[in-house]
């Protein structure tokens, strides 16, 4: 699979690095060319040097061959703009976008954005699951589909703890994105150790909802 990122700041450089990990080819736009420099000097993958809401860019970022483009960069309308020539132009199958202002979710919903990432909201839930104490939660249905984002809690007595990501054999149609230990947030990878009492935020799509429950013994 594709996969093209607009956005270098840290959340798209962690982001580049995860999926590339995970076997995902990977391109990403960025427009500031200090941050090209980075990112193209620790990771092997394209790095496109220009502004990710043009057509000339997307283009070069190789946009018409992508399967999904994921825009996290810091500005809500930059992200919007980039999902929107992404679909329009480029006719790209699935557009993510970060939302950095919660209340622009549902504009970019409605815009055609097929998932909305709001890290605010995200962590503000994780710090509510705190209060509540909940197991699982949902945190966002994604738009048109049997895709949702839950928060899972591992239980103090997980008989898994100490286990890698990679040595779970999650199912394939789940992501985690956000792992939260100790009021500290870390994208896990394979190699990430999962702790009893740690919180975590999982893309799932169908039944893999309730098979992460199962794994997590929830």
């Amino acid at each position: 699979m594709k996969i093209l990122i607009v956005g270098g700041g840290n959340l798209g450089y962690f982001l580049s690095q995860a999926l590339m990990e995970d076997g995902y080819n990977v391109s990403l736009i960025e427009k500031k060319r200090e941050f090209c420099t980075r990112i193209a000097n620790s990771l092997d993958i394209p790095v496109i040097c220009g502004d990710g809401t043009t057509v000339e860019t997307l283009a070069r970022g190789g946009a018409g061959r992508c399967d999904t483009m994921i825009a996290v960069t810091g500005k809500d309308e930059d992200n919007l703009i980039a999902c929107e020539l992404a679909k329009q132009q480029f006719n790209v199958r699935q557009t993510v976008a970060r939302v950095n202002n919660p209340k622009n979710m549902d504009i970019m919903n409605k815009l055609g954005v097929d998932i909305t990432m709001s890290p605010t909201r995200i962590i503000t839930g994780m710090i509510e699951h705190e209060v509540e104490g909940a197991a699982v939660r949902l945190v966002a249905d994604i738009n048109n589909s049997d895709a949702s984002i839950n928060e899972y809690k591992l239980p103090h007595n997980w008989s898994k703890s100490g286990a890698t990501v990679q040595s779970l054999n999650l199912p394939k149609d789940c992501v985690l994105i956000y792992l939260m230990r100790d009021s500290l947030i870390t994208i896990p990878r394979g190699n990430t150790t999962l702790m009893e009492g740690d919180e975590i935020i999982a893309l799932t799509v169908g039944s893999t909802a309730k098979t992460l429950k199962k794994i997590f013994e929830l």
